[in-house]
């Protein structure tokens, strides 16, 4: 009886100070004199992320309440939330080095724990990738890889040439193709893609983007109690492992039970690897620049800059492969949608863009890296499209990783920075003197804050494939444009509706294509 009442006054104590924890954790923005919505006990603003049709409306809503900076809770985990330029800039160029990581990705730690990729890798290891990478998205790797590109999406023009006058979901179309060019530029392997309508390679794809990781019930229980992160983790590894042992054991009773999709393409990638390592034929791709400046060897990260390695693991070979893979697949498909989109409903941009290309562009050439990047306004109109069109929030939050000022802000160690780049892009105090929710490519001739463009990430870690998925949008668009004149079909409006998962995507584009007369 006495150990009961021990127990239970045990038991109340240790409820009460985690009451107590939880107050004081919310009182965190409100001893720095910092704005922002009430939290809900426990949830913070959880509740309102996950009821809310788009994050980054909401978080524009809530800029506009409260304003430039203002703070909110990932359950207890205090994060600021910044449409301030100045500030950013100071995060995420001038004080890189307390600013150099992304929060942790818990998904990832629950997948592969012991390895990580350029999104997710911190401080050093993130140092030692980058300057690994780096030369595979030179001018010069980019020129080489141009006829690639090219021959995708001459048979993508086949399929667009079965619609001619119809009306068909274009977006469908671009994401088969952006999948066939990553497959030939970074892996050096001859796909079909555009025709296979059942390739196990797009469907995994597909499944990768059809559920925002933020959305899973683990990812949720961990981001409200992290001190249960480790355990998730094991259940979550021992899991797959179960899974890919009763595959083994009895495939076919096993046929519609899946790991994670993102772990099949890891694993796939994995196999090229090997392959790659026993045979003497070398590629120039991604994939092969890579392994050339890969080892077996573990490779630990030392502070001091003098002795970074110039090496990557083979784990971390694949893991980035299949970043690059997932990451180049969608957003460059969405770019190619929203820009058909707005090419649809502004016919006089259309045409404008239609004399350029024929200025530059004979038809007795091929389109090649010079052509396209002398095409000025193509590059302000592709501005406009990225400017208007967020693609997805993720790459904009940064760790603070020792206690700093910023701005006059004190700025804890832990902190989370979250810069609000929706509202940020849609600022007439930057964007103007015309209206910033218009279409308007002209805009670009006027040089901004550089901290007002921001589609790519900005600062050291911005996204590395940038000017490769720059490079593909621009020739597809340009062959597009040479050969038809895109014209919007009744559901376009319809098709628009935008679908919250891992990126920011439409349903569909619905258009009509007409052949333009030379």
């Amino acid at each position: 009886m006495v150990i009961t009442v021990i127990l239970f006054g045990a038991l109340i104590s240790v409820f009460f100070y985690y009451v107590w924890t939880l107050k004081s954790h919310y009182e965190y923005f409100v001893r720095r004199n910092i704005p922002g919505p009430r939290p809900k006990f426990f949830f913070g603003h959880y509740l309102s992320m996950w009821s809310t049709p788009s994050f980054d409306r909401q978080i524009q809503k809530w800029t506009h309440q409260y304003g430039p900076i203002y703070g909110i809770f990932q359950g207890t985990h205090p994060i600021y939330v910044v449409s301030n330029v100045d500030f950013l800039q100071e995060v995420f160029i001038k004080q890189f080095s307390v600013f150099h990581s992304r929060p942790q990705n818990i998904l990832l730690r629950m997948l592969k724990s012991d390895v990580a990729n350029l999104f997710s890798a911190r401080a050093n290891q993130w140092r030692r990738q980058r300057y690994v990478i780096n030369p595979t998205f030179t001018t010069g790797k980019l020129k080489m890889m141009t006829p690639l590109v090219n021959q995708c999406i001459t048979s993508m023009t086949k399929k667009i040439d079965e619609n001619n006058n119809n009306e068909f979901n274009i977006f469908a179309l671009y994401k088969r193709l952006t999948m066939d060019v990553i497959w030939h530029c970074a892996f050096g392997i001859d796909t079909d893609l555009q025709n296979d309508n059942d390739n196990m390679y797009m469907k995994k794809s597909l499944a990768c983007f059809s559920r925002d990781s933020e959305q899973m019930f683990f990812v949720r229980l961990a981001n409200l109690m992290p001190f249960l992160i480790p355990l998730l983790i094991k259940i979550m590894t021992s899991s797959i492992t179960l899974i890919n042992f009763l595959h083994s054991l009895m495939p076919s009773m096993m046929h519609n039970i899946e790991g994670p999709p993102q772990l099949w393409i890891v694993q796939q990638i994995e196999n090229v690897v090997k392959q790659r390592l026993t045979t003497q034929n070398k590629r120039i791709d991604l994939l092969q620049l890579m392994l050339d400046a890969s080892t077996q060897q573990e490779i630990k990260d030392h502070e001091n800059n003098e002795s970074i390695s110039k090496k990557l693991q083979y784990k971390e070979v694949s893991t980035n492969a299949a970043l690059f893979l997932n990451a180049g697949y969608e957003t460059t498909s969405l770019n190619l949608a929203y820009s058909t989109y707005e090419l649809a409903i502004h016919p006089n941009i259309q045409t404008k863009l239609q004399a350029e290309i024929d200025e530059y562009w004979k038809d007795e050439e091929e389109i090649d890296y010079e052509i396209i990047n002398n095409m000025k306004y193509l590059d302000m109109f592709i501005r406009e499209v990225l400017r208007l069109h967020a693609i997805t929030h993720r790459v904009f939050s940064r760790e603070c990783s020792q206690s700093t000022i910023v701005c006059g802000h004190y700025i804890e160690k832990g902190s989370i920075i979250q810069a609000d780049a929706y509202s940020i892009h849609r600022n007439i105090d930057l964007w103007g003197p015309d209206d910033p929710n218009e279409f308007v490519p002209e805009r670009h001739m006027i040089k901004r804050h550089p901290l007002a463009y921001m589609p790519f990430g900005v600062g050291p870690r911005n996204c590395v494939g940038m000017k490769f998925a720059l490079m593909t949008l621009k020739i597809t668009l340009v062959n597009i444009l040479h050969r038809y004149t895109i014209l919007p079909g009744e559901k376009l409006e319809q098709g628009m509706k935008r679908q919250e998962t891992v990126t920011l995507s439409p349903e569909a584009i619905y258009i009509r294509i007409e052949k333009r007369s030379k």
